[in-house]
C-alpha cells in the first residue's frame, strides 16, 4: 500500500502526513530520474512535486469526510437525512412563530386565512414583523374572535405580548387586534445536532407501547418545535418535576404541531388501558374499530427567561459590544449558530434549542458572550423575567423557554 493511501483500522481510516505524502512524490520523481533531482519546493519540479502531493491530501480529506457520513453522529445535510430514514425520521423544516391574535369588529366580518384564500389578512407587530393569519374565521355575536397568525418569515421572531397593535390593510367590519400572550417562537431548519439528538432518542419510532415510541411519533409530525415525554409505572399518582402524574399514564408535553395529529400519533403508540395527563382533550375515533378515546397531553405554558450579563471593557472591546452579545446570546438560547465568533469560542458541541422543563445553568452564556468580544467577561445570571435573577433555572414539565432581545441586559463597566 503507499504511503499516500489511506490506512483503514479498527477506529476508521486515517490519512497519512503532509510530510509523508510528499515524500512519496518525491521518491516516485526521484525513482524516474535516477535519484538526479533537485527536490527543492523553490525548484520547478519541487513545485510539481508539492502540487501533486497537495492533490492526493485532498482526496484523502473528501475520502475521510465521506467515511464520516455513515456515522450517525457526525453525518450532515442529505447523508444524515438518509441515516434518519432508516428510522423512519425526516428532518424538521423551519417553523414560524405562531401568535394567537385577538380581532374584534362587526360580527358576520370575515377574516380570510391561509386555510381558505390566497389573499389571508395580514397584521403587524409595533417593531414591523408582518403576521399571516394561518386559520380564517368569522366574527361572532360577541364581536371577537381569536385566529392563529403565523409570522411571514419562518424561523426564531420573537412576538412578545401586547405588540401585536395594527391590521396591515384596513376591511370594513374589522377594527381592532391585540396579542394578550406571547407567540410560540418558531425555529429554523432542524440543525444537524438537533437532529442526531432527536435519532438517538427516537429509534423506536417503528414499536408500541413504549415511551420511547411516543416521544418518537409525536417529534417526527410537520410544525413539532419541542416535546416532553415522561411516565407513571405505579397504580398511585407520581410527581415529576412540577407535574402530578395519574397511576399507569403517561405525560406527553408539545410544543407546535397540530392537536389531532398529536393525538393520533399518542393513540397508536400506546396501549390498551394506558391513562393521560394534561391541559388538552382531543376526541380520537379508532378507524378499525370505532372505538372513542379521549387523549390528554399537555400545551406547555412560556417560561420568559431574563439574562444579565456584566463585563469589563478594555482596548479589545467592540464598540458596538451590546449589540453583538445580544445576539450571540438569543442565537445560543435558540439553537442557532453564533452571528458573532471573532475568537472562536464556542460550545464543543453544536448548542440546541434550550427544551421544556429544562435545567439551565448561566454558564451556558459565557461562550457566547466571550465569542462576541467580552474578552473580560465579570459574570452572567438568569432568571424568570420580572424576578431575582442567579446561577440557574429549573423549568417544571409545563412550562417552555423563551426569551426576547429586550430582556437581555448588559453593562459594560469602565
Amino acid at each position: 500500500m503507499s504511503q499516500s493511501d489511506l490506512t483503514f483500522t479498527d477506529l476508521g481510516p486515517v490519512a497519512p502526513t503532509a510530510a509523508a505524502v510528499l515524500q512519496r512524490q518525491q521518491d516516485i520523481f526521484q525513482a524516474a530520474f535516477d535519484n538526479n533531482l533537485n527536490v527543492d519546493p523553490a525548484t520547478p519540479q519541487g513545485q510539481l512535486m508539492a502540487s501533486l502531493a497537495a492533490i492526493v491530501q485532498e482526496k484523502n480529506s473528501q475520502l475521510l469526510f465521506l467515511a464520516n457520513q455513515f456515522n450517525p453522529a457526525t453525518a450532515d445535510g442529505v447523508w444524515q437525512d438518509a441515516l434518519a430514514a432508516i428510522y423512519f425520521l425526516e428532518r424538521q423544516g423551519a417553523v414560524a412563530t405562531t401568535v394567537q391574535v385577538r380581532c374584534t369588529g362587526l360580527p358576520g366580518t370575515v377574516i380570510a386565512g391561509q386555510d381558505s384564500s390566497v389573499t389571508p389578512a395580514r397584521v403587524k407587530t409595533a417593531d414591523g414583523t408582518v403576521l399571516v393569519c394561518l386559520i380564517g374565521g368569522t366574527i361572532p355575536a360577541g364581536g371577537e374572535i381569536t385566529l392563529p397568525f403565523v409570522a411571514q418569515a419562518s424561523g426564531p421572531v420573537v412576538v412578545e405580548a401586547n405588540s401585536v397593535t395594527t391590521i396591515v390593510q384596513a376591511q370594513p367590519g374589522w377594527d381592532t387586534v391585540a396579542n394578550p400572550d406571547p407567540g410560540v417562537t418558531g425555529r429554523d431548519v432542524e440543525s444537524r445536532q438537533a437532529f442526531e439528538e432527536r435519532r438517538r432518542l427516537s429509534v423506536a419510532y417503528n414499536s408500541r407501547s413504549m415511551l420511547a415510541s411516543i416521544y418518537a411519533r409525536v417529534g417526527n409530525l410537520p410544525g413539532v418545535i419541542d416535546l416532553r415525554a415522561a411516565q407513571n409505572r405505579t397504580d398511585a399518582p407520581v410527581e415529576d418535576n412540577g407535574v402530578t402524574l395519574a397511576p399507569h399514564s403517561v405525560y406527553i408535553a408539545v410544543l407546535g404541531g397540530a392537536d389531532a395529529e398529536i393525538a393520533e400519533a399518542i393513540y397508536n403508540s400506546v396501549s390498551g388501558g394506558c391513562d393521560y395527563n394534561g391541559d388538552t382533550d382531543v376526541t380520537y375515533k379508532d378507524p378499525v374499530t370505532g372505538a372513542v378515546e379521549v387523549i390528554k397531553f399537555q400545551r406547555p405554558e412560556e417560561y420568559p427567561f431574563a439574562i444579565s450579563v456584566t463585563l469589563k471593557k478594555n482596548a479589545t472591546t467592540p464598540s458596538d459590544i451590546v449589540a453583538r452579545v445580544k445576539a450571540n446570546i438569543l442565537a445560543d438560547f435558540y439553537g442557532q449558530p453564533y452571528p458573532n465568533l471573532d475568537d472562536g469560542t464556542a460550545h464543543d458541541n453544536d448548542v440546541t434549542r434550550i427544551p421544556i422543563g429544562g435545567l439551565v445553568y448561566a454558564s451556558r452564556f459565557f461562550c457566547p458572550a466571550i465569542s462576541a468580544g467580552a474578552s473580560q467577561l465579570v459574570g452572567v445570571e438568569i432568571g424568570k423575567k420580572g424576578s431575582a435573577l442567579g446561577n440557574f433555572v429549573q423549568m417544571t414539565n409545563r412550562e417552555y423557554p423563551s426569551l426576547a432581545a429586550a430582556d437581555i441586559t448588559v453593562t459594560v463597566e469602565d
